[in-house]
């Protein structure tokens, strides 16, 4: 009878001692879990999801849910930037389209400026020739002078003709004020009779391409000197 009395009594004191154990280790792991959640997962942002654990209790619970508000909180960000980046480089992009579309029409619009500026002093020649011809044709009883002088006067109307069709007009400046823009001085007359800036003769014809200025009229104005 002792003998089994005192059997169980050691068994029932094991396990009484044995229970106690399990609870103290259980209780030390939670706190080292907990102890762990709050140091190193709510104040990261760079851990994979997948190797967040499962929250074992409340605690463990809030600190996940602030560290997914703070990943949610940083991804916002970077999208914002992102997408604000990116729609500065669309506007760029859009921006270099139309700047070479527009680049491309004035390049085609104007592709035979230069032919066109290396011709007018052949167009110069040939009026001066009908210009100088006046003289002589008074003089000449022949009339074979009038027919070369004719035909020049023709050749010349059409090469005029040709520049037309072309954009190619000839700068006014009879009448005119002197304008910087479409006019190069190249005597200076003192008249009292004229407003200053006045043009009185035209040296040498100017020409504007398509609304561009192909070779500036050297003309002589009027300054009063005073």
């Amino acid at each position: 009878m002792y003998e089994n009395e005192g059997k169980d009594g050691y068994e029932g004191a094991n396990a009484g001692g044995a229970g106690e154990d399990d609870s103290n280790i259980e209780e030390e792991l939670g706190k080292r879990v907990e102890g762990q959640a709050c140091g190193s997962v709510a104040a990261s942002t760079d851990l994979d999801i997948d190797d967040i654990p499962n929250p074992k209790n409340l605690a463990e619970a809030e600190d996940e849910l602030k560290y997914l508000k703070n990943v949610l909180k940083s991804l916002k960000k970077e999208y914002e930037d992102s997408n604000l980046n990116y729609l500065k480089s669309l506007a760029d992009l859009e921006n270099f389209r139309k700047r070479m579309n527009r680049e491309k029409e004035e390049s085609l619009k104007y592709s035979n400026e230069k032919l066109l500026r290396d011709l007018l002093p052949v167009l110069d020649f040939l009026d001066l020739a009908i210009g100088h011809s006046e003289y002589y044709l008074e003089q000449d009883s022949s009339g074979n002078l009038k027919s070369f002088v004719d035909g020049v006067k023709l050749a010349y109307g059409e090469f005029v003709k040709i520049l037309k069709n072309n954009g190619v007009a000839a700068i006014e400046t009879s009448g005119k004020n002197f304008d910087a823009n479409f006019h190069e001085a190249v005597e200076i007359v003192g008249d009292l009779g004229q407003p200053d800036g006045k043009i009185i003769e035209e040296k040498r014809k100017g020409y504007v391409y398509k609304e561009r200025l192909l070779r500036p009229s050297m003309v002589s104005i009027v300054k009063s000197r005073n």
